[in-house]
């Protein structure tokens, strides 16, 4: 085994270590492209270079293409958080549209005075979250959609207004807080006891509550019990109906009613 031989393979390995930590498209693609580069080159070097490239003929240029064009997209996605700017901000209502652009100050690194480093939060909500997932954190740090979701905004562009608008609030220990707590969700006998919950408890932990003791049923059930037609909500999925749901309450200032018959209900069924 030379020693070219050994750095390619460390270098696949090196891939797959990282795409097994951060599975990701993006690391996907990275993965695949060393791999399949390596084992064309193996290939190539075992078999005779010179024949095997007679033989292959049209598909060589064609891998070899795609191995570029890997590659760029590989480097292209690693580089583009680094490089993303606003868009324009959407308004309030879906017709009208704000000419203004979302300010953004540019990604602090990591010093020894911060407490939490904005790249490493960044990179675990671009890598690990789905936009359900950052609907979710917008919901527990209070984050309307309309102060940071944009016209043709990608997720980038969003992350990115997300964490500028919980750092304009000083809200970055909460933001990180709150990414943990989507990736590690608490387990119920940690949250709250129900009579504990009031109007005034934080939204997050309302939010946690009810996915960790009603199912899609239950929460229907409350939704009826409410006199809201549950297709209003319209998602089957269930993390999205609670976020939901709990939206269109907050936004009619009836959440107090809603834990006045999540209690009662639960004191009947206790009796």
């Amino acid at each position: 085994m030379t020693i070219f031989l050994i750095v390619k393979l460390l270098i696949v390995v090196i891939f797959l270590v990282i795409f097994l930590r951060r599975p990701s498209l993006v690391w996907g693609i990275g993965l695949l492209t060393v791999t399949t580069a390596v084992l064309l080159d193996t290939f190539l070097g075992t078999f005779g270079r010179d024949e095997m490239l007679a033989e292959l003929g049209f598909f060589y240029p064609v891998v070899a293409g795609m191995l570029f064009t890997g590659a760029a997209v590989w480097l292209w996605s690693l580089l583009r958080p680094l490089t993303a700017v606003s868009a324009p901000v959407v308004a309030t209502t879906t017709t009208a549209v704000s000419p203004s652009p979302t300010p953004r100050r540019e990604r602090p690194a990591a010093t020894s005075d911060s407490a939490f480093d904005r790249q490493m939060i960044y990179d675990q909500i671009r890598q690990r979250f789905g936009r359900d997932d950052v609907l979710d954190l917008m919901f527990d740090l209070n984050i309307g959609e309309n102060e940071v979701m944009t016209l043709n905004q990608d997720m980038d562009d969003l992350i990115l207004n997300v964490m500028d608008i919980a750092e304009e609030r000083e809200q970055t220990a909460a933001l990180a807080l709150a990414v943990e707590r989507i990736l590690t969700p608490p387990p119920p006998e940690h949250l709250p006891r129900l009579e504990k919950i009031n109007v005034s408890s934080p939204p997050t932990i309302l939010r946690q509550y009810l996915l960790a003791h009603y199912n899609l049923q239950q929460l229907t059930a409350l939704a009826t019990a409410l006199a809201l037609d549950s297709e209003q909500i319209g998602s089957a999925n269930k993390k999205t109906w609670v976020r939901e749901f709990l939206l269109y309450l907050y936004r009619r200032n009836r959440i107090d009613e809603l834990i006045n018959l999540m209690q009662q209900s639960a004191a009947s069924t206790a009796q």
